[in-house]
């Protein structure tokens, strides 16, 4: 995508400052409840998908010559994935709400429990060899527990639901998946369900049949008529109400079958399938954090315009767990007076946060530790220093392509022309830069959440 075409999308956004308020905190404020990502342009999803949205993030690996990727693209295309959940997880865990709707957040409030008594899963849970991301959230009012099975599209770019329950569920590895209702509103002992059955075609869900029964021992009358004898040819005293396909009805006519009839038609859906057991894991940040630094290193390390990594401040970003959690900013300080003689100075005696750093008796840096911290490159060029391979003097389409090459794409959250971001979620990033008869003057660079004030 050319420049032109990129700051097209950040000016169809919101009016959120990248620089300024933005640049210190760290993170933007909570994404608006209208935008749950960034506007898909793709065309309207098929019968039977529910899109979410553009996943914002970079291009889907291809092959030119439209054969099955490689292994190296295989994995990215699996990190790219699990960097979008792990935006969606962000938004969950930060913002209190999906990407396409509210959350009853009523138990919460209330101070019943904690976000991460709720549950996820990234597996591929269709067979349809991409993962799938599962949410479980039951920390909530009856009404609002629901389990959503989202997938993602790298065809379209888009996220999209897959299939919407009562937490009961059941998955088997035939793609059946077995929905408990969450109320036993017939009149027998065991439990209703509805079965759903992967459709390949729509990478999606569909009700494949619905299970209630009557037992005439709880109720013998049901809607004012009497529970039918002639038709319990077994004589146990249960009827069967078998649902085939998409409609269920309950009316008093449908209980009708026998055990033996329930037995042979569920067992021609199940097939003999075996039950998938899904490791859950605890919604909190802790169990996704990876997911993100993990994909943006994968992408730093495979771009061909990968600067020297050395000399580089915004991959000091991506490598603190290598220096076993050691701030960016201090280490880009530590870097910069080692190695290039930068004379780091604190301007303010009360104020700690800030300190700038002097190159050839020219203020070219600026540190803020506050938040995240924020990190500022201006003034010129110092020798091979880059921040995604960006200094000032640098040409601004030149810096549009080499930060689009490490992930980077438009903001939709800030109103400056040349704010980029790498996601949405936890452990993304920022970059801001200004420019001056098309060459950029100021840089400016920090983790980033959306989601996170």
């Amino acid at each position: 995508m050319k420049k032109n075409d990129m700051r097209a999308v950040g000016r169809k956004v919101f009016a959120v400052v990248c620089a300024g308020v933005l640049v210190l905190t760290g993170c933007s404020a909570e994404r608006p409840a209208k935008e749950s990502a960034q506007p898909a342009e793709t065309e309207q999803p098929a019968e039977g998908k529910e899109a979410v949205g553009d996943s914002g993030a970079a291009g889907t690996p291809e092959s030119e010559n439209g054969e099955d990727f490689d292994e190296s693209s295989q994995a990215l295309l699996q990190a790219q994935v699990r960097h979008i959940y792990s935006g969606v997880l962000s938004q969950i865990v930060a913002a209190r709400r999906l990407p396409d709707g509210e959350l009853d957040t009523s138990q919460l409030d209330a101070g019943f429990g904690e976000m991460r008594d709720n549950e996820f899963a990234i597996t591929d849970i269709d067979g349809d060899g991409m993962e799938e991301l599962i949410v479980c959230y039951s920390n909530a009012n009856m009404a609002g527990m629901e389990t959503i099975v989202y997938g993602y599209d790298p065809a379209a770019g888009q996220l999209k639901r897959e299939l919407t329950e009562f937490p009961a569920l059941t998955f088997y590895d035939n793609g059946i998946i077995r929905a408990e209702a969450s109320h036993n509103h017939t009149s027998g002992e065991f439990w209703p369900f509805t079965l759903y059955q992967y459709q390949a075609d729509s990478d999606t869900y569909v009700q494949a049949g619905y299970v209630g029964t009557w037992n005439k021992n709880i109720a013998e009358r049901m809607n004012g008529q009497e529970f039918p004898d002639e038709l319990d040819s077994d004589g146990d005293g249960v009827l069967y109400n078998i649902q085939k396909g998409a409609e269920t009805s309950y009316e008093v006519s449908d209980y009708k079958y026998n055990e033996a009839e329930y037995e042979t038609w569920y067992q021609s859906l199940m097939e003999g399938a075996d039950e998938v057991v899904i490791d859950y894991l605890p919604m909190e940040y802790g169990s996704f954090a990876d997911l993100t630094p993990a994909y943006l290193r994968m992408i730093a390390d495979g771009t061909g315009s990968r600067t020297d990594a050395e000399a580089d401040l915004g991959l000091l970003i991506l490598k603190e767990e290598e220096r076993e959690g050691e701030f960016y900013l201090d280490a880009a300080e530590r870097l910069l007076s080692e190695r290039y003689g930068v004379e780091i100075r604190q301007p303010y005696e009360d104020f700690e946060d800030q300190k700038n750093g002097f190159w050839e008796g020219q203020e070219v840096f600026t540190f803020t530790h506050l938040d995240a911290g924020v990190l500022d490159y201006h003034g010129g060029k110092v020798e091979d220093v880059t921040i995604f391979g960006l200094y000032p003097g640098i040409s601004a389409d030149s810096a549009w392509e080499k930060l689009t090459a490490y992930g980077f794409y438009a903001s939709p959250y800030g109103e400056t022309e040349n704010c980029l971001i790498t996601g949405d979620g936890f452990g993304n990033i920022s970059v801001w830069f200004s420019e001056e008869d098309g060459k950029v003057t100021q840089i400016s660079v920090h983790p980033f959440c959306a989601f996170a004030g």
